[in-house]
């Protein structure tokens, strides 16, 4: 039985609220079972001061049996998990809790891959995590989709994501003042911008990181193959780093921000294709996603609006769930429908301006799972 410390999975403990697992001690003796309840926030302290741990095995089946409508406030708890990690960088445990969370993503996302999509392309309303650690995130989500594509190894699959959680460490606090920001940058945080895989560097070996593609892909993540990146402009990039820059580029182009709106998935597609022809991570990554990936809002051939939920054997034919009838007018519940024919087809991306339904993840995966 491999154990992990409780202090590294606490965030998934609710006071109050059935353990989602056993609670053991450092010789693996159960202390509390599954489903049992922890009371209050000072018996929760005093297991942390046991040295209490958990299965890692059991960690896992956590999540593989979770509803789909709880994984939501998993996910938005990993958020909140990893903004508390990168804050305390440089720090000795990040390399450990960087892999703990690193797995946790691994697992979200092989569990439901659509709602990993979906809330990468409509960002949850109920996250509260800053900017910079939601785009990490977000990158890291589809960085890791698309290795599991490319079948590459688990491990080099966590290390991919470790790297995606990190890359912008030089420059998170730089990003939430530019998101908020309508102008342009100015130049002491274009210079910040320009040398934060640099700095990011630094701090991942002042917290002990010692694996060398890891350190590399985080160095390198917007350099070009061929030259033309930055900060150091070299020409060749290995794989790890050329797959960041990729997912960073395209889920950059999703995310709105002040001064500049989220690009429509269907263009972000296009143009991704277009500047990274011959890119085998962007072919990847569109082909994984597809044109009107979960999360997108679209039009269809009726007038409806519609959000797509989860992808099909069919690209072109995702199911959509219906927010609005063919006049505007919200429905009173969303309509699972598969999006086809002439009449429910998609036409289009739909814009997020004038829609009056509120969107909950929450319950449209409970409903496209009933």
């Amino acid at each position: 039985m491999e154990l992990c410390p409780l202090t590294r999975v606490q965030h998934r403990i609710r006071i109050g609220s059935p353990l989602p697992f056993s609670i053991r001690d450092a010789s693996s003796q159960l202390l509390l079972a599954k489903d049992a309840v922890v009371s209050d926030a000072h018996e929760l302290e005093a297991l942390v001061e046991r040295g209490a741990c958990v299965d890692v095995d059991e960690l896992r089946d956590a999540i593989a049996t979770t509803p789909p409508e709880q994984l939501p406030a998993s996910w938005r708890r990993l958020a909140e998990t990893l903004a508390g990690v990168l804050a305390r960088m440089p720090a000795p445990d990040a390399p450990d809790a960087l892999a703990d969370a690193a797995a946790e993503l691994a697992a979200l996302a092989e569990r439901e891959p659509d709602l990993a999509i979906f809330l990468l392309v409509r960002p949850d309303d109920a996250d509260h995590a800053p900017y910079g650690v939601v785009r990490s995130l977000h990158a890291a989500a589809a960085a890791y989709l698309i290795a599991l594509r490319l079948e590459w190894p688990r491990e080099r699959r966590l290390t991919l994501v470790k790297a995606a959680f990190t890359m912008n460490l030089g420059m998170l606090e730089l990003q939430e003042r530019m998101a908020n920001l309508a102008r342009l940058p100015n130049p002491q945080q274009r210079q910040a911008v320009q040398t934060h895989p640099t700095t990011s560097l630094a701090t991942l070996k002042a917290s002990g990181v010692t694996d060398p593609e890891w350190l590399q892909a985080v160095e390198h993540h917007h350099e070009r193959p061929g030259g033309g990146g930055y900060p150091a402009g070299v020409t060749e990039v290995g794989e790890m780093a050329n797959a960041l820059r990729t997912v960073d580029v395209y889920t950059a182009k999703l995310a709105g921000r002040s001064g500049r709106d989220s690009l429509p998935p269907p263009r972000a597609a296009r143009d991704l294709l277009v500047v990274e022809r011959g890119n085998p991570f962007a072919l990847a990554l569109i082909t994984e996603f597809g044109v009107h990936p979960p999360g997108s809002l679209v039009r269809l051939f009726s007038g409806e609006v519609a959000v797509v939920v989860r992808r099909t054997a069919d690209s072109s034919a995702p199911q959509v769930a219906v927010l609005s009838g063919r006049r505007g007018e919200p429905l009173d519940e969303p309509l699972m429908i598969e999006a086809s024919g002439r009449d429910r087809g998609i036409a289009g991306p739909a814009e997020t301006k004038g829609l009056r339904t509120r969107i909950s993840p929450e319950r449209l995966y409970r409903q496209s799972t009933s």
